[in-house]
């Protein structure tokens, strides 16, 4: 495989270049780079790529495989992912490929997610609906995970730990990250 057939394969897929670069645990103007033929791939790089779009000649095989990238504060703000620590098998076929796990930090969502555990968020899902759960950034770019619930509109805590505090939109303004779906832990 060479760039121009990657990009087709991306755009076939309907995926992004992003969403392809945080797969690869790279930062997207490196894939950028790979792909314009200004970087080579890595043998690594290639064997994921031809076992994520299915093309034979991939070691191994199995289900494609979610970054997760990082911690994120199951409690105060906190500054955000920003690599992948690792990567875990995707747990559903209709998770887009732009999906990606955080692991918990923290206890206020321990009712719902306990610490360590990961947890799967579809960054294309970002409306709000009341009893969903939501990664979210603040205006400081500090993020968390927390339930959002209407009337009025906030996001909460669901934990054993009465000291955590409700998030009221008009406090602190907030950007949604994309949605949880999944819970991930080992046994």
């Amino acid at each position: 495989m060479d760039g121009p057939e990657i990009k087709r394969l991306i755009k076939e897929r309907g995926d992004t270049q992003s969403g392809i670069a945080r797969m690869l645990g790279m930062a997207p103007n490196k894939l950028s780079k790979s792909l314009s033929g200004e970087r080579r791939f890595t043998v690594e790089e290639m064997d994921q790529l031809r076992r994520y779009f299915g093309i034979a000649g991939a070691s191994g095989s199995g289900p494609r495989q979610i970054p997760v990238v990082g911690l994120i504060s199951a409690g105060a703000w906190r500054e955000g992912f920003r690599d992948v620590i690792e990567r875990i098998p995707n747990p559903d076929s209709s998770l887009s490929n732009d999906a990606f796990a955080v692991r918990i930090s923290g206890d206020s969502m321990d009712q719902i997610a306990r610490e360590g555990e990961d947890v799967i968020v579809e960054p294309h899902d970002r409306r709000l609906i009341d009893g969903k759960f939501y990664v979210i950034r603040n205006s400081d770019g500090e993020m968390t995970f927390k339930q959002y619930r209407e009337n009025p509109a906030r996001l909460e805590p669901c934990s054993s730990n009465p000291e955590h505090q409700t998030i009221y939109p008009g406090e602190d303004g907030f950007e949604v990250i994309g949605r949880a779906r999944k819970k991930v832990s080992n046994l």
